[in-house]
């Protein structure tokens, strides 16, 4: 391998670790959101523009939504010639079925080896156009519920004070007994008619809102099952390694308690004795392949306090 191939997979490894990392902080941001979202739909939804949820998914739109966005794209549609060399394969490049029947055919001695290569291609393959396929998606359902939030609070308390100014009128010439003329008749229901529409506008936000989030989050949790079926593959990313050590409260924020240990558990599952935890083969993994492993000491304290506890 060249110099510079050497370089752009090593560029590619933090790519995909950092682009994890962050994935885990937003889907942990988000679902802060949706908790909040569902207390107010709860109360009858109408406080929605009034619960300040626009600035909260602007920020994460804007602080790390976009780039995880980014990073995909520099991952799965890049075309830079050593692409194929490193750790992530192009979308578009797995071995085919073809292959995998002229492994199966060829017999002898090599031919579990070459099976199981492809069946690894086409995992990989398939796990990076998903991911891509899925970061992409969620993205631009994330700008739809961005605009859908800034219409309702922007617009909604405007159009509802309006509706209200109607029915004070109302009311107010109801009880002086004030009789309106033709022309306040037609003024008046020209104003009742165009308030009526824009209150329209606020329901369809509101609606659109909701199923927003909805598919929001279902996006969020589909990535986070397919950024697993990844990093339970990728044991060689030792960047990726050494972030979910450090990482191990993020990791379980999104996967739950005790699911650090399985998935580190799963990537070096045909790695040294079966009695050692997945964690302690991580460390031994990250101190052997990492330069930056200054924090491993306190992990390595933090883990038998764990297992001693």
């Amino acid at each position: 391998m060249t110099r510079a191939g050497w370089f752009y997979q090593r560029r590619q490894k933090e790519t995909f670790a950092f682009l994890v990392v962050r994935f885990f902080r937003a889907y942990r941001l988000f679902e802060g959101i949706y908790r909040d979202f569902k207390a107010v739909e709860a109360g009858g939804g109408k406080d929605l523009a009034a619960a300040g949820l626009f600035a909260r998914i602007r920020d994460l739109e804007e602080g790390i939504v976009f780039d995880i966005k980014e990073k995909a794209h520099a991952l799965f549609r890049s075309d830079h010639p050593d692409r194929r060399g490193g750790a992530l394969l192009p979308t578009g490049s797995a071995p085919g079925i073809g292959e995998l029947e002229l492994a199966l055919l060829g017999g002898g001695v090599d031919y579990r080896e070459e099976t199981h290569r492809v069946f690894a291609a086409l995992r990989r393959s398939l796990v990076n156009r998903s991911l891509d396929a899925y970061i992409g998606t969620g993205f631009h359902m994330f700008m739809i519920l961005r605009e859908s939030l800034y219409q309702l609070e922007s617009y909604g308390p405007e159009y509802s004070r309006e509706m209200e100014q109607v029915a004070r009128i109302e009311t107010l010439t109801r009880r002086v007994g004030y009789d309106l003329d033709d022309e306040e008749e037609h003024e008046l229901g020209h104003i009742r008619e165009v308030a009526e529409l824009c209150q329209g506008i606020t329901a369809d936000a509101r609606k659109l809102s909701s199923n927003a989030f909805a598919r929001c989050r279902a996006l969020f949790r589909g990535t986070a099952e397919i950024i697993r079926h990844s990093i339970e593959e990728t044991r060689d990313n030792e960047v990726l390694v050494l972030n979910l050590l450090r990482e191990q409260e993020l990791v379980e924020a999104v996967y739950g308690p005790g699911e650090a240990e399985r998935i580190l558990g799963h990537m070096f599952r045909s790695v040294g004795r079966a009695d050692t935890s997945g964690r302690q083969k991580a460390l031994a993994y990250a101190r052997k392949h990492c330069g930056n492993v200054e924090s491993l000491a306190e992990l390595s304290v933090r883990s038998s306090r764990r297992r001693a506890g």
